[in-house]
């Protein structure tokens, strides 16, 4: 009776009638039905006649099967109500077996989920699409570069704009993504770094308004959260930030953002630090190095009417500008309507000369502003109580000095970041000094990259303040041995000079002459007995005294055939001649014109093309008639917002002495840079021809 009973409920007799609804539900078939339209429900469901169907007799050695709609209805927004999130994960999962399958209609229909704008009408809710991304998060394992598109969506969807709930799921997701599929990390860290820019708001229709500082923060925290998960991530993330920093900006707005936010994400990533900073300083490098040849083309006051125009609104408002950014908290005071549109701004038309002064104007700003926060990141860093994070940070920024700021010759300030940090104690200036000394003489570097070690030594042991007399001597004698060393091995062979063979000797010797100019009275043998309240005006009875040794070998090396004043910057020896003479120690004027009946080589000008590929070489460092450009590295520093933090770091010009200047009751004037002599204001004007050349 059993067996008769199996069989009458498995194999259905030919001709019958039209099953009812009971008997079709036990009945396997080839083609589902749907269910009835009247009555829309999901199709993974059971009704409630389905379930009570399950108490008929049936057999007591199997179990009746269950078996899903392969048929399945993507659910919509207006499905809510009815949402399971199980429903959800198996409609993915059939999904992503069908795409592979060439069956792309379904997984389409998930994708465009992502992919429709949030103001649409008829979107999904922030429910639907969480519910989602917990599926995805299941089937994480199957989201490989067959799913890219999919994925790809999904990451660059609205996210960082909704609620919490919402945002803590997708982190999670893409923090199982990086894990599982790492192929997908350079997508999740562009994502990342792109939404760190400038964007004010993000406006979700019947959601909480999220302003910049929150989105900022969300993404932030969710960089620190995916590279903890996943190691490899920190090397992804460092590409993808000096990437972003290379991109040329519409606004100048923009580079700072970004800017501001990788020096936040520092607090959050430490392990890119050395990565973040070497970014930030390679792009302000080549921002400095843009103003100086676009300052080349232009007026000679219009640097001094930027400066003008930045010192004193702007800096307030920059200043205050921090301030609100770092202290907002009002991200979530109302919401946005379905039409509210985004903020848009009028862009004015200018000519093109107005415009090229208010995009030099902009780039000045930003360098000062980009200045100011390095200064504070390392000042807070140098001041730690921990020796070895301080140690550590002078050598960072002796490395950065090395490799970007020594082969860059246009750059005119970030090199006073380690101008103003390594004379924040004895042990740090013997550091900086010692380091551009073994560049200077290390041939192993080219020619170029050595003089430029030799104009940031005189300049760093000229200018600066903490610089003490006694390794102001040192260094004089340091320069004094090596130039008499290679005035000994050269001379004999020398018939003129020449600036290719010989170029070491001059930058050595324009070293000597600018470090002189500047601390010519801490050279005087008698200063240090003296001590600093000694002065030179006011001791007559007594002559100027160079320590003999240093005078011989300079001497010595004036009148050799290398003929140094020939080839070195004729400002510089313009400035020494007077200034020696003043002090009595060198008349050097009938040599000066004597010179101008010189011929020098110019060979060297095959060499200097073989560097013509490299895009930061300026080799307007060699200049004409074979003469050796004057580079100051730490010339007078204007920029109004950053400029104090080396105020006390500098040393100003004191003149010709026992000379008496025109404009000495001028000293309250406010005049950028006063009375302050720059030797970069005349170096184009001061070079004299040469007719005999």
């Amino acid at each position: 009776m059993v067996s008769l009973f199996r069989k009458m409920s498995i194999i259905a007799p030919p001709l019958r009638p039209a099953p009812t609804s009971a008997q079709a539900a036990l009945t396997p078939s080839k083609t589902p039905l749907r269910p009835s339209s009247i009555s829309r429900r999901s199709t993974l469901k059971r009704s409630l006649d389905e379930t009570n169907l399950a108490n008929l007799p049936s057999s007591p050695t199997k179990k009746p099967r269950v078996k899903f709609d392969t048929d399945v209805d993507i659910l919509s927004a207006d499905d809510e109500q009815d949402v399971d999130p199980l429903v959800v994960k198996e409609q993915l999962r059939r999904a992503i077996e069908r795409h592979l399958s060439h069956d792309h209609e379904s997984y389409e229909s998930i994708r465009s989920l992502f992919t429709t704008a949030p103001e649409k009408d008829r979107v999904a809710s922030s429910k639907i699409l969480r519910y989602h991304i917990q599926a995805l998060e299941t089937n994480v394992t199957r989201l490989r570069k067959e799913c890219g598109s999919l994925v790809q969506s999904v990451v660059s969807s609205e996210w960082v704009g909704r609620d919490d709930i919402y945002v803590a799921t997708f982190v999670r997701f893409l923090g199982s993504l990086a894990v599982a599929q790492g192929g997908y990390l350079n997508t999740i860290m562009s994502m990342l770094v792109d939404l760190l820019g400038p964007e004010k708001t993000r406006r979700i229709p019947y959601c909480k308004v999220v302003r910049q500082p929150k989105i900022h923060r969300r993404v932030l925290e969710t960089i620190r959260y995916i590279t903890q998960l996943v190691p490899l991530a920190s090397t992804t993330l460092a590409q993808r930030l000096s990437a972003k920093l290379d991109f040329e900006f519409r606004k100048a707005d923009e580079r700072m953002t970004y800017v501001q936010s990788f020096m936040q994400l520092i607090q959050y990533t430490p392990e890119v630090t050395s990565e973040i900073l070497t970014s930030i300083l390679r792009q302000l490098i080549k921002l400095d190095a843009a103003i100086q040849i676009d300052l080349d083309g232009e007026d000679d006051d219009m640097e001094d009417d930027i400066l003008q125009h930045m010192s004193s609104s702007q800096t307030l408002a920059y200043s205050e500008r921090r301030r609100l950014s770092q202290t907002s908290t009002s991200d979530e005071d109302e919401y946005a309507s379905p039409s509210e549109d985004s903020e848009s701004e009028d862009e004015e038309v200018e000519d093109e000369a107005t415009a090229r002064h208010k995009k030099i104007q902009e780039d000045v700003r930003q360098v000062d502003m980009i200045m100011d926060m390095l200064f504070e990141y390392y000042a807070e860093l140098t001041s730690t109580p921990n020796l070895e994070a301080r140690d550590n940070a002078v050598e960072q920024l002796i490395a950065q000095f090395n490799n970007l700021i020594l082969p860059t010759y246009r750059s005119r300030h970030p090199q006073f970041l380690i101008f103003h940090f390594a004379q924040a104690d004895p042990t740090r200036v013997d550091r900086f000094v010692t380091n551009c000394i073994s560049i200077l003489l290390d041939q192993k570097y080219s020619p170029v990259v050595r003089h430029a070690a030799a104009a940031y030594f005189s300049g760093f042991v000229g200018r600066g303040k903490n610089v003490s007399p006694a390794l102001v001597h040192d260094c004089l004698d340091l320069l004094c041995d090596q130039l008499d060393d290679q005035r000994q091995r050269h001379e004999p062979t020398c018939l003129n000079p020449d600036l290719k063979k010989y170029g070491d000797f001059y930058a050595m010797f324009q070293a000597v002459m600018y470090i002189f100019c500047f601390r010519w009275k801490e050279l005087d043998v008698n200063y240090l007995s003296d001590g600093e309240d000694s002065d030179f005006e006011d001791s007559e009875d007594r002559p100027y005294e160079l320590p003999y040794e240093m005078k011989s070998k300079l001497q010595a090396a004036i009148y050799s055939r290398l003929n140094p004043l020939r080839v070195c910057t004729p400002e510089i020896v313009d400035q020494f001649a007077k200034i020696t003479h003043a002090l009595g120690l060198f008349f050097l004027y009938p040599k000066i014109d004597e010179n101008k009946r010189v011929r020098v080589a110019t060979s060297w000008r095959s060499i200097g093309n073989l560097d013509i590929n490299a895009p930061d070489r300026d080799m307007s460092w060699v200049g004409e008639n074979g003469m050796l450009e004057g580079y100051f590295p730490y010339d007078p520093y204007h920029l109004p917002i950053s400029k104090h933090w080396i105020e006390s770091d500098y040393v100003q010009w004191q003149g010709i002495p026992g000379e008496v200047t025109e404009d000495s009751d001028s000293e309250d004037d406010d005049d950028i840079g006063g009375d302050e002599y720059d030797m970069l204001d005349d170096v184009d004007n001061t070079v004299e021809s040469d007719d005999d050349s």
